[in-house]
């Protein structure tokens, strides 16, 4: 194990995590200011940005082991797009020789593979890699068919603006993973996953930061931006990550072991879910801003975050707007195999009739979960009508607390329960129909400040009101 090697990985999802993403509702816990969204604003490139003083190729040369770092154009690499970079490419990969593409534009014809060698990497300063038109087959597999050491791929961008081009820009499979500043522009024509991530090594770490994917795929696809493979055995994180428009799923870790991080990002109009995490043991989600506001686009079932599986899992400081959708189970979805799960300092803004901002679904087989299930210090607004705002089923152990739901649209109840054993405390809710509804449910109350009807329809909704963001959130575009 390269120890040097995985305390770098770490070292960067704790900047990440200690840069500020103060998320939704203050600091975790508090109840000042619940209203405003304090997440940072990112623009995305229009080409993969130039590495960072500290991430230069020498650095991340030295920092993964490399014995030199290579400027492919002084091997006779065409930087100009004019002939193919295969034969190159492929002769010095995982030669001990970290490739550097400089400026330019670079046409590659073929699939490259690279197996069990210690490491393989390419780096990238403004160069774009362009697959030959009408590609389906994937591009970059930098651990296969056995995995690599370390797989190291930074600051280079793909350009599947060519109609009926995609294929898998990069499979990354190796004890060690490295993703940094990687751009893909055009919509994904092809119905194949595009990225994907295997740290194979129980103790190893995959870094995946600053991945944007802004122009998805085609709607009647089955395309997922980004995913967590079967041989995924570490940890992996997740960090200021922009992924939009794929019909199913932005995000998608599932990850049979190990543990996953989603720290800051953004995920807007996906289709099955924005970010959806479904784990063995644990995995947190923090300072995420998931909006869906354009059913034109989404695929079925547009959930924010959706958490499948796990036994302890985290979402705070995330902003999740469901505006517009084609359908959906909610913001946010506790799934019926959900052993354990905690929502904190959480803003919910749902306009979309009928959606629930959360939903805990029932048990399979109706069985009964015990939880523990938490939400706490979460601020639910909005103009949704019809269904209600929050919906459980088949679950013990649950608690909500410090909930602050108003809900302004007609018919909408607050919360729905049904076989439900839990307590909702120090709250208020307001909503146009009936605040709480329980069937054969036990759900202890204590101060709670209810309003409804004509009064919640006209804004009676005390310490929400400040939360009630609107359209006024925008994404940068």
């Amino acid at each position: 194990m390269n120890t040097e090697r995985r305390t770098f990985l770490r070292r960067l999802a704790a900047l990440s995590v200690a840069a500020g993403l103060a998320g939704c509702g203050g600091t975790p816990g508090s109840t000042t200011d619940r209203g405003t969204s304090t997440l940072p604003d990112r623009e995305t490139p229009t080409d993969s940005p130039t590495p960072t003083a500290t991430e230069t190729p020498n650095s991340l040369a030295e920092e993964w082991g490399f014995d030199s770092v290579v400027d492919v154009t002084e091997l006779g690499v065409d930087p100009t797009g004019g002939a193919p970079i295969d034969d190159v490419v492929a002769e010095h990969i995982g030669a001990e020789e970290l490739l550097y593409f400089p400026p330019g534009r670079y046409q590659l014809a073929e699939s490259i593979a690279v197996s069990a060698v210690p490491r393989a990497g390419m780096v990238g300063a403004d160069a774009t890699i362009v697959p030959s038109e009408g590609n389906e087959d994937p591009m970059f597999s930098l651990g296969w068919p056995d995995p690599v050491g370390a797989a190291v791929f930074a600051g280079l961008s793909f350009d599947f603006s060519a109609e009926d081009t995609g294929g898998r820009p990069l499979l990354a499979r190796g004890d060690d993973v490295l993703i940094e500043d990687v751009t893909l522009r055009g919509e994904a024509d092809v119905d194949q996953d595009l990225f994907r991530v295997d740290v194979t090594d129980p103790d190893g770490s995959g870094m995946i930061r600053r991945l944007f994917l802004p122009d998805g795929a085609p709607p009647d696809t089955k395309v997922t931006g980004c995913e967590v493979g079967d041989d995924n055995r570490g940890d992996v994180s997740f960090v200021d990550c922009e992924i939009d428009r794929f019909p199913d799923n932005g995000l998608y870790a599932d990850p049979p072991e190990g543990t996953v991080s989603v720290i800051g990002g953004k995920y807007q109009n996906n289709g099955v879910a924005g970010v959806r995490v479904e784990v063995s043991e644990d995995a947190v989600i923090r300072g995420v801003h998931v909006r869906c506001d354009d059913a034109t686009r989404g695929g079925a079932n547009m959930r924010g975050i959706r958490l499948r599986a796990g036994r302890s899992i985290l979402v705070e400081d995330c902003l999740v707007e469901m505006l517009e959708v084609t359908s959906s189970d909610g913001a946010i979805t506790f799934a019926s195999e959900l052993q354990s799960a905690t929502v904190r300092n959480c803003l919910l803004h749902v306009d979309a009739d009928g959606v629930n901002a959360i939903r805990m679904k029932s048990a399979a087989g109706g069985r009964s979960r015990r939880g523990p299930f938490v939400c706490e210090s979460v601020t639910i607004t909005g103009a949704a009508g019809q269904g209600a705002a929050i919906e459980a089923a088949d679950r013990e152990g649950v608690t909500f607390r410090d909930i602050c739901l108003h809900q302004s649209g007609a018919d909408r109840d607050g919360v729905l329960v049904d076989h439900l054993r839990g307590e909702f405390l120090d709250s208020s809710v307001s909503v146009t129909g009936s605040p709480f509804v329980l069937n054969e449910s036990t759900l202890v109350r204590r101060n709670v400040d209810v309003r409804e009807g004509a009064e919640a329809a006209a804004g009676g909704a005390g310490p929400c009101a400040s939360g009630d963001i609107g359209n006024d959130t925008e994404f940068d575009r």
